[in-house]
């Protein structure tokens, strides 16, 4: 049975049943490639709507109203229900105006009309209003408001959450704070299961903030998403950031029901439906022989699995034109530099071949032993290493690729960094006739530079120190992790549908 949470929240933590809350991308195949699976509720959103929410639209499907309240009405017919996203974590204070306040009673009245079930908040004014004016709803709270610890679960029960999405980037491994956080409170709490951002990322309040302002349809500016393009520079320089991020194994689910966490959420809502299906027949098996980015990265998709219009209008040059192409607002002739990266990182086209980074899943068993014993807070990273030796043995670059990669990451960091994405046509056209390029570090990309030395993402890299002792940086990821044969999924790859069967 699919319980919402409002029902599961009067259940015996014992009795609650392990369920899933998907991404939902607005093909009508997905409902159907999923039903069979303990999934109780799909969630997305408009692309764009007046306060936005937790992506930006640039990364979304186009969805407009007709075809969400389509969606909500086939996931009812299949007992499932819908969650849609108020999540933003920055309007410009609009909420607090009358033009704010119509906009979301218009918004609100039309999602109850569809009969969505559901609203995922972030911000404990939304919380409390929609509690009063629409006590109907369920109402989540995001895991962007960071929840790790029973404080701040207490916080949003005593306010009236029926569910809480625990922080996405701290505490998954934190099982003493977990255990605590659980006994603390009788409300739902949710795990993203399959996020791989940094463990303890010091710039997620930051990436929120910039994420919502690029989904709202008041004036949206350039999408040009810092965070990301920095925090994928930050893998390369240092590999052992591919490990030491926030997933959970298909494998160790259970340790967390053994906790009493039975609500898991999978996502990604720009994912294609054979790739969502199979993240959850994965983690419904609980096992993965593979590429564990083949579950958990959030771009790169095979190009044989993009088989439905939507899926191409959302790699079309259309679309990158209607986001990215505002020549006011950016160099446009510096930005093709942006979009080489997209191609390059197949961020902004979909991977047509094999996917350079492989993480061998196998070689993660074991690796959660030890977080049972010994949490990380109070633990120097550069004086345990604990994840770095694990990093060795199960991840894989293309060095090639890898190399190129760094190079390029250089460029637009530097080009970010030095206002040169900024500077103007005059300066750049006269630049180039000249024969100069755009640069010292245009030329500097002739002779790239290996990781490990010390780039624009990780410019002090070479100087880490810990406990006064220079700390040793791997030059190259392991060549020969790989197990032989092994491939990413689709492409050249095994095909989605053919992993993880029954």
């Amino acid at each position: 049975m699919r319980y919402p949470s409002h029902r599961v929240n009067a259940l015996p933590l014992a009795e609650r049943p392990v369920r899933f809350s998907v991404a939902c991308n607005f093909d009508p195949e997905l409902i159907e490639q999923v039903k069979a699976y303990p999934v109780y509720e799909v969630f997305g959103k408009l692309t764009t709507d007046y306060f936005g929410g937790g992506r930006p639209s640039f990364y979304l499907p186009s969805v407009d109203r007709k075809q969400l309240t389509r969606t909500v009405q086939r996931a009812h017919r299949e007992g499932i229900e819908f969650n849609y996203l108020l999540n933003s974590s920055s309007m410009n204070n609009v909420e607090f105006t009358t033009q704010g306040q119509r906009e979301l009673r218009k918004l609100l009245d039309w999602l109850s009309d569809i009969e969505v079930d559901t609203i995922t908040v972030s911000n404990l004014f939304f919380l409390r209003l929609i509690k009063q004016r629409y006590p109907h709803f369920g109402v989540r709270v995001s895991s962007h408001r960071e929840t790790d610890n029973a404080r701040k679960a207490r916080f949003w029960e005593d306010n009236g959450a029926d569910c809480i999405v625990i922080s996405e980037t701290t505490i998954h491994r934190e099982f003493e704070v977990l255990a605590a956080m659980r006994e603390a409170v009788k409300v739902d709490l949710s795990l993203i299961v399959n996020n791989w951002c940094r463990q303890d990322c010091a710039i997620a309040s930051n990436h929120a903030v910039l994420l919502s302002n690029a989904s709202r349809n008041d004036k949206q500016h350039l999408p040009l998403d810092y965070c990301s393009v920095y925090c994928n520079a930050y893998r390369l320089e240092e590999p052992v950031n591919y490990v030491r991020a926030n997933w959970i194994r298909p494998e160790d689910l259970e340790r967390y029901v053994r906790l009493g966490y039975t609500n898991f959420k999978i996502v990604e809502r720009n994912t294609p439906t054979d790739l969502l299906a199979l993240r959850v027949r994965a983690y419904h098996q609980r096992r993965y022989d593979g590429n564990l980015l083949d579950l958990v990265q959030n771009y790169a998709y095979p190009k044989s699995s993009m088989k439905t219009q939507q899926d191409k209008d959302s790699f079309s040059l259309k679309r990158m034109a209607r986001y990215f192409l505002k020549p006011s607002q950016v160099n446009l002739l510096r930005f093709s530099q942006v979009v080489e990266m997209g191609r390059s990182l197949s961020m902004l086209y979909p991977r047509t071949g094999d996917n350079p980074v492989y993480i061998d899943n196998r070689a993660l068993d074991g690796f959660l032993d030890r977080f049972e014993e010994l949490g990380c807070e109070a633990l120097d990273c550069e004086t345990c290493r604990y994840c770095h030796r694990f990093a060795e043995e199960a991840v894989t670059i293309d060095p090639t690729w890898r190399q190129e990669m760094t190079a390029i990451f250089d460029q637009v960091l530097h080009d970010l960094h030095d206002g040169s994405l900024w500077e103007r046509y005059t300066r750049t056209l006269k630049r180039v006739l000249l024969g100069h390029g755009f640069g010292a570090q245009e030329r500097a990309r002739q002779v790239p530079r290996w990781p490990g030395a010390g780039g624009e993402a990780v410019p002090r890299l070479e100087k880490r120190e810990a406990r006064g002792r220079p700390v040793a940086t791997a030059v190259t990821a392991c060549s020969g992790c790989r197990p032989a044969g092994a491939r990413s999924v689709g492409n050249d790859g095994p095909a989605p549908e053919t992993l993880c069967q029954s």
